[in-house]
């Protein structure tokens, strides 16, 4: 272990918080820390408690730490341990509920309310957008309508089901019914109180379905778990006896699970060691709330003073990397300013390169192209900021060069092969899904700009908006996070594969940290007021009177001359 890792486990107090970047170490300062309480004696084993937030993290972290103590610890994921509570708090049987099927009857019960209700159809279609609104004008005043076989009709419809569930998701994961929604609507709703009003009657009788389910299956919801925990835990029907709680990835920790194990401290107090890294914040879509990493003090501040340790030096990543990264993450001034290191950081590198291309056809010759030149059996991460990203490869591989491995679809989030290299391991994944992987070469395929580039400017439906934390100030905070996230996955290089029409906001910044990354690539005029590149145009279709546009008008209406 490094010196910073074991001033942190020798210095840890009753509120410890320890900073580590990318590829410093988190989990093994966790199992240090463990190994260390064990054969000091300070703890039992069955004394303390870690707490991760995947199962296969748990069980990675159960396992080394039996390696090295050959002891047993308990080694969880947040929601096995509410179902632990759950269940034992129970006087019965207490099952998780089947995620599908609850999704299943919700459907059904979205689709016979359509048919069999007229001014629930006409709720529908005032959700909608316009044009599908008009075109369905005439199903809405049919009396018995079926549910219409027009895909227009089924993209939208899909859509509001899909975001339907997602609002009841976090309703159950912080205890509220729909009245208690609407109360919050009306607090903070602003000027999208309307249409939150329209979704929260959308949503009623898809809650009401689901909680009777629940109820008749005796079971509990898989959202829910975590918020009935705490409530057995303050009712006094789960005592605990841990004396240690360490928490993995403690940048992803959202309100419920702060809630609950500030209700096992209220019940009966613990030391508390959370690793973690703010730069990599990146799941405010599922609850997390950067907020409890970066106000860790006073988050904790009933039980005292907190301590705070770096671990700064990675041995993933190359310097001239580590520097762009780092200055582009710490453009966010409310995060914590860390100078990450590498083992040799005055070595001379080229860590990073931008791969250009005016439309997908090039985009792809320059990806197929840099593949072919990689050392024999690379690894290989090609990374998107959505699924459809891998739509790069499926519209221009015009020879089947890439086939999905066996066992997978149709390469999402999955392997595939290169025809040129099949010596290659090359798997593509989004960047959310690639937080704490690492390859030898990572290739981000979305740098370009627009609703569904990088940073993405798809708005958020705002009823989902009032169940999340609120959003940060600093533009673009948590997609500049996501990323730095893509950026971090390789050991050896990243390549950004680049949309010249049209750079992303954040490769025109990068342009100013890592200049010789973008070396013959040349980029678009970048917009003066948004950041979005520039576009040549012509008024009313005459050459003489070209100008340079904003490529996200009319959101914005920059314009100038292009003489």
């Amino acid at each position: 272990m490094s010196d910073e890792q074991v001033s942190a486990i020798a210095g840890a107090g009753r509120n410890t918080l320890v900073l580590a970047g990318a590829g410093t170490g988190k989990t093994t300062t966790i199992n240090g820390y463990v190994t260390w309480l064990i054969n000091t004696g300070r703890a039992k084993p069955d004394e303390i408690l870690t707490l991760s937030f995947t199962r296969a993290a748990a069980q990675e972290m159960a396992e080394r730490i039996h390696a090295q103590t050959g002891h047993r610890v308990q080694a969880r994921t947040f929601h096995s341990l509410g179902l632990e509570i759950c269940r034992r708090s129970s006087s019965g049987p207490v099952r998780v509920a089947d995620a599908g099927r609850l999704s299943q009857a919700m459907q059904q019960t979205f689709a016979t309310l359509q048919t069999q209700d007229m001014v629930y159809r006409r709720l529908v279609l005032s959700l909608m957008p316009s044009p599908a609104a008009a075109k369905l004008r005439e199903w809405a005043r049919e009396p018995n309508a079926g549910i219409p076989a027009d895909p227009l009709y089924a993209t939208h419809a899909s859509k509001l089901i899909d975001t339907a569930q997602t609002i009841i998701r976090h309703m159950r994961a912080n205890g509220l019914t729909p009245d208690a929604l609407r109360r919050l609507n009306r607090a903070r709703g602003g000027r999208s109180q309307d249409r939150n009003e329209a979704m929260i009657r959308l949503i009623t009788p898809l809650y009401a379905d689901y909680m009777r389910l629940l109820e008749e299956h005796h079971s509990v919801d898989f959202p829910g778990m975590i918020a009935q925990a705490v409530d057995h835990v303050r009712s006094g029907r789960y005592r605990h006896a841990f004396r240690y709680v360490l928490v993995d990835e403690y940048q992803d920790m959202s309100q419920p699970r702060y809630q609950l194990l500030r209700a096992l401290r209220e019940q009966s107090d613990f030391s508390l060691f959370c690793v973690g890294d703010d730069w990599q914040s990146i799941y405010r879509f599922a609850g997390g709330d950067v907020r409890l990493i970066l106000d860790f003090d006073h988050a904790w501040a009933d039980w005292g003073l907190t301590r705070l340790f770096h671990i700064t030096v990675t041995r993933r990543f190359k310097q001239s990397l580590i520097e762009a990264s780092g200055r582009f993450a710490m453009a966010d001034p409310h995060l914590y300013a860390k100078q990450l290191t590498g083992p040799n950081p005055d070595a001379r590198d080229h860590s990073i390169k931008a791969l250009g291309g005016a439309d997908g056809t090039e985009l792809f010759e320059a990806l197929t192209g840099q593949l072919a030149k990689l050392p024999k059996r690379a690894t290989v991460l090609l990374l998107g900021r959505y699924r459809t990203d891998l739509d790069l490869i499926r519209r221009n591989d015009r020879n089947r060069l890439f086939v999905p491995a066996q066992g997978t679809e149709d390469g999402d989030d999955g392997r595939l092969t290169f025809a040129d290299r099949p010596d290659l391991d090359i798997t593509f994944m989004t960047v959310h899904r690639s937080k704490g992987l690492q390859r030898d070469f990572t290739f981000l395929l979305n740098c370009s700009g627009g609703a569904k580039g990088f940073p993405s400017a798809i708005p958020e439906e705002p009823a989902i908006g009032l169940l999340l934390p609120e959003a940060e100030s600093f533009p673009d905070a948590e997609e500049r996070r996501l990323f730095y996230v893509a950026m971090t996955r390789c050991r050896k290089k990243l390549f950004l594969l680049v949309d010249t029409t049209r750079p992303s906001r954040f490769v025109y910044e990068l342009r100013a940290y890592c200049p010789n990354a973008l070396r013959g690539v040349k980029l678009a005029p970048q917009c003066p007021n948004c950041g979005e590149a520039l576009t040549l145009r012509t008024a009313d279709g005459d050459p003489s009177r070209s100008f340079w546009g904003c490529s996200a008008w009319p959101a914005c209406a920059f314009t100038r001359n292009a003489r």
